[in-house]
């Protein structure tokens, strides 16, 4: 396409290209195209220069331990998807034409200005009238390929410019080339210019190493990574005193067990990190380090739960069978107003405080021995009210961004005192390697860039032009147990980045819709079957797998219940892992092509939904079962009609690196749809957290709740009760006052049973 595509044009390029080419045709038909399936299967195997700066790192550290993780395979299959080669290259068009690249840069540089890099001397510049900002002589809006400069967001253009995150000051090119290109290849028209200078999120920098010679500036000048390493430090201190003993509880105890209390992205990504991680053979072995009782039953030593509900039977659940002596709690109160998490916490710290009173301690003692305390709000901070200040986190106000917590102090420390901090550093250097790979790769081989430009496609463009409307969003089949928590963290970093309606320039040609429907958990290994195969408006899915299990096969020593696990023995028969392996491709092969039933049926054996033509050679699904005497099922009720898009995501190992990497993955897949979206204010932390309004109505409940037992108990009824008339705000509906008053009622003799 010759000229510059501006967003309004690039919308109605891929309108036209999905009702006139795309709709006529069906998945099999794609699936015969070798070229296309082929270019849709994109590989990350490992950054060189994200491997270089994590050795570099590993090699200056104290432990000296060099990294396992990397160079680990990451394959994004995308050729289920209804969508020809025409059709990526419209996709990449849009990316241009809202200058996606532009605005990774914009995310690698944080809070200083690409077009107008921080020097060292910036924090001072006021102070010093006579000072100038230097200004750049190259303009970042010009095509990267027009330049003999290698452009990035990881590198400044002129010597005098500090350096950023991703670069080392070797990398800066001297003022005459830069001069010097600038004049032999003019910049030409850009094709749409950033409304984004700064990011408020500096997300990419909690996982830039130590040690490797890097810097990312905050807007008042500092070096962001300096205080981020030294919160690194201060956790790994911590929590490598509580795994050797010597933080105990107040009567001495170990403490084993952790509690994770709060809510949000930092604890839906530990709680994904600790399942991945608890049979990993170097989780496993975390886990149990430091534990006296080696020789115990449980696989497990050490334990996190979680608790984002004051639910009583979800409380009860995470503490019955604990001892308060050997447990540890750590509150999360990011935003500061989370009423529920507060009251919460509290609550728990009575139940820790009378399990350890009969040893006369003193509540504050105790809380300063069992509490640790992590939020975002200077005010809690200060006020040392959950914990002492000692045991007392506060994020940093660049890393404070709601959808972006999961590597801070929040999520990092339950883990730390799990697994150890060796395991924590695999999963920041896999974060690392990811943001690099996104940072440094054409949007062509970006799998951030494809992944969120396919959801597009999916959300917006497919179901105007299909029979049954899709209902949006995707649904994520996890195709292994470690897995299991990924789809509610992959949806809770979604509702946070792109929980709303655009509001930018160009949100008239959305309909006004939020870009992308709520991720569905799957369950494990394609529980969904049935509405997946027959239910013609089930949103696309997506299947996800580590190719090696977590369970080591080749060493010597393997006992029977090993080889009873991998299904491996002298015979050379299939292992269980092999088996999951063909479940994982045959469920994709299904949805996208049909079963027999739906390729039996039409004008000569051709299936209206799949172009499949039916072959005497092919006898069912039951022909791809593992047992060829399988009977096969009602060819009636044996039913896939095809043409369902589905993506496949694999990784080597299910292990800390991966878990990195899949992390760094979703966070970056998330702001590119809000871009591709035009959602300006991405990075929402309170000011539009939509729990908050729903806190403001329940405070107006507990009002009326309150009154409503006062009356109870001062009059016995509720009889011409027009106490909600006083509460001030928005009037509760009639049904909800009758209802709030009924269960008043059935609760009041149970609160005097208890007082």
């Amino acid at each position: 396409m010759s000229g510059f595509t501006t967003p309004s044009q690039a919308w109605a390029i891929l309108n036209r290209h999905a009702r006139d080419e795309i709709a006529p045709l069906r998945l099999k038909e794609l699936c015969t195209d070798n070229d296309r399936v082929r270019a849709l299967v994109a590989a990350h195997n490992g950054s060189e220069t994200a491997t270089k700066r994590i050795i570099n790192a590993a090699q200056k550290s104290n432990s000296g331990q060099t990294p396992t993780g990397s160079n680990r395979l990451l394959i994004a299959d995308l050729s289920r998807q209804r969508m020809t080669l025409e059709t990526l290259n419209h996709l990449l068009r849009l990316a241009t034409a809202v200058d996606v690249r532009g605005f990774i840069r914009t995310l690698a540089w944080g809070q200083n200005d690409r077009h107008n890099p921080m020097d060292k001397t910036d924090a001072n510049a006021d102070k010093n009238e006579d000072y100038q900002r230097p200004k750049s002589h190259f303009s970042f809006e010009q095509d990267d390929s027009r330049t003999n400069v290698t452009l990035s967001p990881s590198r400044s253009v002129i010597s005098t410019m500090k350096k950023t995150r991703f670069a080392d000051s070797n990398d800066y090119p001297d003022d005459q080339t830069v001069a010097s290109a600038a004049h032999n290849h003019p910049p030409h028209p850009p094709v749409h210019k950033m409304t984004l200078k700064t990011s408020p999120s500096m997300h990419m920098a909690l996982r830039a190493p130590a040690h490797g010679n890097l810097q990312m500036f905050t807007s008042d000048g500092s070096n962001a990574l300096d205080e981020i390493h030294g919160e690194w430090k201060r956790i790994q201190n911590i929590s490598s005193s509580i795994r050797k003993g010597q933080m105990r509880g107040a009567t001495g105890h170990m403490l084993q067990n952790v509690l994770v209390v709060g809510r949000g992205t930092a604890c839906s990504a530990c709680e994904f990190v600790y399942n991945a991680l608890k049979y990993d053979e170097d989780g496993s072995a975390g886990l149990r380090h430091g534990i006296s009782d080696r020789k115990s039953s449980s696989p497990l030593g050490r334990s996190i739960r979680f608790l984002s509900t004051v639910d009583p039977v979800a409380l009860h659940s995470a503490l019955s069978d604990w001892n308060p002596e050997q447990t540890l709690i750590i509150s999360v109160v990011l935003n500061g107003d989370e009423a529920d998490i507060i009251h919460l916490t509290d609550v728990i710290k009575k139940w820790m405080f009378q399990g350890n009173k009969a040893h006369a301690k003193r509540p504050d003692v105790i809380w300063g021995k069992h509490v640790l305390f992590v939020t975002g709000s200077e005010i809690l901070h200060r006020t040392q009210s959950v914990t002492k200040p000692d045991c007392s986190f506060l994020i940093s106000q660049g890393a404070r961004s709601a959808a972006f917590t999961s590597m801070t102090v929040a999520g990092l420390l339950p883990l730390s005192i799990a697994f150890g901090w060796n395991v924590v550093q695999e999963m920041l250097n896999g974060a690392h390697d990811l943001d690099s790979h996104f940072v440094e790769t054409n949007p062509r081989h970006n799998l951030p860039v494809l992944l969120a430009l396919v959801d597009l496609w999916n959300d917006h463009f497919l179901p105007s032009v299909s029979k049954e409307s899709s209902c949006g969003g995707r649904i994520i089949s996890p195709f292994m147990e470690s897995f299991a928590s990924y789809p509610a963290f992959v949806a809770m970093v979604e509702a946070q980045v792109c929980g709303r309606i655009p509001t930018g320039r160009t949100r008239d040609l959305h309909d006004r819709v939020a870009p992308s429907g709520t991720v569905i958990d799957g369950g494990l290994c394609g529980s969904f079957d049935r509405v997946l195969y027959q239910g013609g408006r089930s949103p696309p899915s997506e299947l996800i797998i580590a190719m090696d299990s977590q369970v080591p096969h080749s060493q010597e020593g393997v006992d029977d219940y090993s080889r009873l696990l991998f299904g491996m023995n002298e015979n050379g028969d299939l292992s269980n892992q092999d088996h999951l392996m063909c479940s994982f491709f045959a469920h994709a092969d299904v949805m996208a092509l049909g079963s027999l039933s739906s390729r039996s049926r039409g004008d000569g054996g051709r299936s209206v939904a799949s172009g499949y033509t039916a072959t005497p050679t092919f006898t069912g699904l039951g022909s791809t079962s593992f047992d060829s005497n399988f009977p096969v099922l009602n060819a009636e009720n044996d039913l896939a009609e095809g043409n369902h898009p589905s993506t496949l995501l694999l990784c080597s190992r299910c292990d800390a690196f991966a878990c990195g990497q899949l992390i760094a993955l979703a966070e970056h897949r998330a702001m590119i749809t809000a871009r591709l979206w035009d959602i300006e204010n991405p990075f929402a932390f309170a000011q539009s957290h939509g729990s908050i309004l729903r806190s403001k109505q329940e405070e107006l409940m507990k009002e009326k709740l309150d009154s409503v037992y006062q009356r109870l108990d001062l009059v016995g009824n509720l009889e011409d009760d027009d106490e909600a008339d006083n509460v001030g705000g928005p009037k509760l509906s009639y049904a909800v006052k009758q209802l709030l008053g009924h269960y008043a009622t059935s609760m009041n003799e149970k609160r005097k049973g208890f007082r």
